[in-house]
């Protein structure tokens, strides 16, 4: 299973093992926090990644639940130093919400993305016209809007990689809503058909004809991050914000929502006819 080399990743592989080390040994953080008089706030922040891993630390907590073979400990030392260098998604700290930055670290670690959109094209499949169009509806200055869309053309990057594989449903009402001028729209339903034609992409259209599913309630994304057993990050679309969720809620509410995302498979128009869904859509546009 292939795994995206980022400092997410790799962070995230490095407290997996810490805490799996404490686990095994049945300690609790504050027993840990204790023995190495520490905090246990400082030990709570290390696991859950809130807040930096030093060397120092990393080597005292891992003399303290007994790994010492060398190999194993220079492989955790170098996970703690890649964990450290930027990703280039923190260039945007200081122009987004905290929450929006740590998912586009995620996103670009995950190797695998399911996405479900009721209302709009999937960001990852959008033309930089629909970029455009949809940021200025909004309070937004130029510059905003500009930075908006350099992420979402940084986040399509992964696209490329054909080793990443991902498998998007729109609703078919999301053809029809034109959110650009007639050109633009043109352009961004083109652009959905040539990216539907990637080995690594899956574009499902749900049909008006098929009804309603429980998963229908709202827009959302699944990422799986590795291949550990519900290893998820979950964004689900709320009118007031998007809803994030990770460790484990993210891996109860990524099991249920993968689930969901199987059934809108199963009732969604296979995906040889995605083309032909688009084509009606671009000839209904010629129409008008």
């Amino acid at each position: 299973m292939t795994r995206a080399q980022t400092p997410v990743n790799s962070q995230r592989r490095l407290l997996a093992a810490v805490r799996e080390a404490r686990d095994a040994l049945r300690l609790t953080q504050k027993e840990v926090a204790e023995a190495l008089d520490w905090s246990v706030s400082k030990v709570i922040r290390i696991e859950n990644g809130s807040v930096g891993l030093s060397t120092t630390d990393l080597k005292a907590l891992l003399l303290h639940y007994g790994i010492t073979d060398r190999d194993r400990v220079e492989t955790y030392v170098r996970l703690a130093k890649e964990s450290k260098q930027p990703g280039w998604w923190d260039e945007y700290r200081r122009a987004f919400k905290p929450e929006f930055v740590r998912f586009l670290g995620l996103e670009a670690s995950a190797f695998a993305i399911r996405q479900f959109q009721l209302l709009l094209v999937p960001g990852l499949l959008q033309a930089p016209e629909y970029v455009r169009s949809l940021m200025a509806k909004g309070p937004n200055a130029p510059d905003t809007i500009e930075r908006a869309i350099e992420v979402r053309l940084t986040r399509q990057g992964r696209l490329k990689d054909l080793e990443f594989q991902h498998h998007f449903i729109i609703d078919e009402s999301v053809l029809y809503r034109r959110v650009t001028d007639e050109d633009g729209w043109r352009k961004q339903l083109a652009h959905l058909r040539k990216v539907a034609e990637q080995p690594n992409v899956t574009l499902q259209v749900f049909p008006f004809t098929a009804g309603f599913l429980r998963g229908m309630r709202s827009s959302f994304q699944l990422m799986e991050l590795s291949d550990q057993v519900n290893d998820y990050f979950l964004v689900v679309e709320q009118p007031a914000g998007d809803v994030y969720f990770d460790e484990a809620a993210g891996a109860d509410k990524g099991a249920e929502h993968l689930k969901i995302f199987y059934q809108l498979e199963e009732a969604a128009l296979p995906p040889e006819e995605t083309p032909r869904m688009i084509d009606k859509a671009l000839a209904r546009l010629e129409e008008e």
